[in-house]
C-alpha cells in the first residue's frame, strides 16, 4: 500500500462532517467573542437550516458591521451614501433598517476600482461582464474568498451529503465509505480555462481546489486550457479516466457543454458515466442559460440533453447561480428542484424601471446586502432578472432559505440612470486605478 493510500484510508476513517462542523463552530465562537458578527454568521454549522429569527438577528449584525467597514474605508461608498440620503452606520439598528443601506449598481464596477481594503491585502482581481459587454473589475481579499468557500463547504458537508447518503444504498449510509471512494476514484474535468489564464470568478474559484486535488492524487484536466476547445480530446480524456475512475466530476459553462454535445451528435457518440447514480458523478453547470449564439436554453430540456449524451444521473446535475459582484451563491441540488440561495446574504428584487423593492415572487433585479465580502461594498443591484421566494423550509432537502428562479438579463437602458449617478461620484484616483488594474489583470476570455 502506497503512502498516498495510507493517507486516504486515514482521512476516510475520520468523522469528517463532525470535524468540519466543529471547526466551523469554533470560527463562529471566535467571531462572537471578538465582536465580529461576519465570522460568527458564516461559521454557524447550521447556517443552511437555522431558525429564521436567529438568522435574521445574525444577518442584521453582520450587515451593520460590514456597512461600517465600507463606510469607513471606501471613499466612493461613503460619498455614495451621503448622496443617497446621508445614510450612516449609526442609523442602522435592526434587520428592518437594512433596506435603508444604499445599494450600488453593478455598472459602478466598470467605471473605477472600488475597494475597502489596502492594496497589499488584495489577493486577486475577478472580472465579470454584464449586459453592456464591458468588464467589471472586482478586488477580493483572502478573507472574502474563504468566507464564500466556508458557505459552500458547509452546504456540501450537511444538506448535500445527507441527500447523497440517503439515496445511496451502495454505501449503506456510511460516510467514511463514500469519502474513501471519492478520494480514490474521482476524475475532475472542468470545462474551463486554467485559473492562471482567466479571471472570471467561476474559473478563479478552482484555485482553492487544486492543492487538494494534488495532495490526494486526484487527476484533473482544465479542458479549455489556452482557450482551446478540442471536443475530440475532451471525450478521449473523459473515457480514458472513466475506465480507471468511476466518479467523473464534470463542471463548466452551459454553452461549453452545448458545444461538446453538438460535436457528440456529429460523430454519433454518447457516454454512460453514471446512469443510476451509483457512481456519484456530479455534473455542475453555471454561466447563464444561453448558447454562444444567444439563443435561450430551456433548463429541463438541457438537463435531459446532458443525461442523454453523458449518461449521468439527472438528480446529480447541479446548476449553480452567482455573480462576481458578491459572494452570492445558489444551487439546485434538491429533490424538489429548488435553487436555494445562500443564507449569508439578504436579498430582495427591485423593479427594473423604478428600483422600488418588490414583493416576493415578482420578477425584478436581484439586489443583495452581502456582509461576507469585505474587500468592496457588496451591497449591490445586479443586472439579473429573477424571482425570489420568501424564506421557507424545503420539504425536499430540509434547507431553510429563499429560492431563486433566474429569468434573464435587464436591458442596458434600465440601469443607465443609476450608472450615470455612480459615474459622477467616482473620483479621478478611482478611475485611474481602473486603468492600472485593467492592464495587470488576466483576460477573462469567456464571460460569466
Amino acid at each position: 500500500m502506497s503512502s498516498m493510500d495510507l493517507v486516504r484510508n486515514l482521512i476516510s476513517s475520520l468523522p469528517l462532517v463532525d470535524l468540519v462542523n466543529a471547526g466551523f463552530g469554533g470560527v463562529s465562537s471566535v467571531g462572537r467573542v471578538t465582536n465580529n458578527p461576519v465570522w460568527e454568521l458564516v461559521g454557524r454549522p447550521d447556517i443552511w437550516k437555522m431558525n429564521q429569527t436567529k438568522l435574521k438577528e445574525l444577518q442584521g449584525k453582520a450587515i451593520k458591521y460590514a456597512f461600517k467597514h465600507h463606510y469607513d474605508n471606501c471613499d466612493f461608498y461613503r460619498n455614495y451614501c451621503k448622496d443617497s440620503g446621508d445614510i450612516r452606520p449609526e442609523d442602522i439598528h435592526s434587520i428592518e433598517d437594512i433596506i435603508n443601506i444604499p445599494q450600488i449598481p453593478v455598472e459602478a464596477f466598470k467605471k473605477g476600482v472600488i475597494s475597502s481594503v489596502p492594496k497589499n491585502r488584495i489577493n486577486t482581481v475577478v472580472t465579470t461582464s454584464g449586459t453592456s459587454g464591458s468588464v467589471s473589475y472586482l478586488v477580493r481579499d483572502f478573507g472574502s474568498l474563504i468566507r464564500l468557500g466556508m458557505i459552500i463547504v458547509n452546504y456540501i458537508a450537511n444538506p448535500a451529503a445527507t441527500k447523497v447518503l440517503k439515496e445511496q444504498k451502495r454505501f449503506e449510509g456510511n460516510l467514511p465509505k463514500i469519502i474513501k471512494y471519492a478520494l480514490t476514484n474521482w476524475y475532475v474535468a472542468p470545462l474551463l480555462p486554467e485559473p492562471n489564464e482567466a479571471s472570471t470568478w467561476f474559473t478563479s474559484a478552482f484555485k482553492s481546489l487544486i492543492p487538494f486535488m494534488k495532495m490526494f492524487g486526484i487527476p484533473y484536466d482544465f479542458h479549455l486550457k489556452g482557450f482551446e476547445f478540442n471536443p475530440e480530446k475532451i471525450l478521449e480524456d473523459i473515457k480514458k479516466q472513466s475506465k480507471k475512475n468511476n466518479m467523473v466530476f464534470l463542471v463548466g459553462f452551459h454553452y461549453v457543454y452545448n458545444e461538446l454535445m453538438k460535436y457528440m451528435d456529429e460523430v454519433g457518440e454518447t457516454l454512460e458515466l453514471d446512469p443510476d447514480g451509483s457512481n456519484v458523478c456530479p455534473t455542475i453547470t453555471a454561466g447563464g442559460w444561453k448558447k454562444l449564439s444567444g439563443e435561450a436554453i430551456d433548463k429541463k430540456a438541457f438537463k435531459k440533453k446532458l443525461v442523454d449524451h453523458f449518461g449521468v444521473y439527472e438528480p446529480y446535475i447541479i446548476d449553480a447561480y452567482g455573480f462576481g459582484e458578491s459572494n452570492t451563491i445558489a444551487v439546485d441540488f434538491c429533490p424538489e428542484g429548488n435553487m436555494h440561495l445562500s443564507p449569508g446574504v439578504v436579498a430582495v428584487t427591485r423593479d427594473p424601471k423604478t428600483l422600488e423593492v418588490q414583493d416576493y415572487g415578482e420578477k425584478g433585479l436581484i439586489s443583495v446586502w452581502d456582509p461576507t465580502m469585505l474587500s468592496f461594498p457588496s451591497f449591490v443591484i445586479s443586472d439579473d432578472i429573477v424571482k425570489l421566494s420568501e424564506p421557507f423550509e424545503c420539504d425536499g432537502c430540509g434547507v431553510i432559505s429563499q429560492a431563486v428562479e433566474f429569468v434573464g438579463r435587464a436591458e442596458k437602458a434600465e440601469l443607465r440612470s443609476c450608472g450615470l449617478k455612480t459615474q459622477q461620484i467616482l473620483n479621478d484616483e478611482e478611475k485611474k486605478a481602473l486603468e492600472i488594474v485593467r492592464a495587470k489583470t488576466l483576460p477573462s476570455g469567456i464571460g460569466f
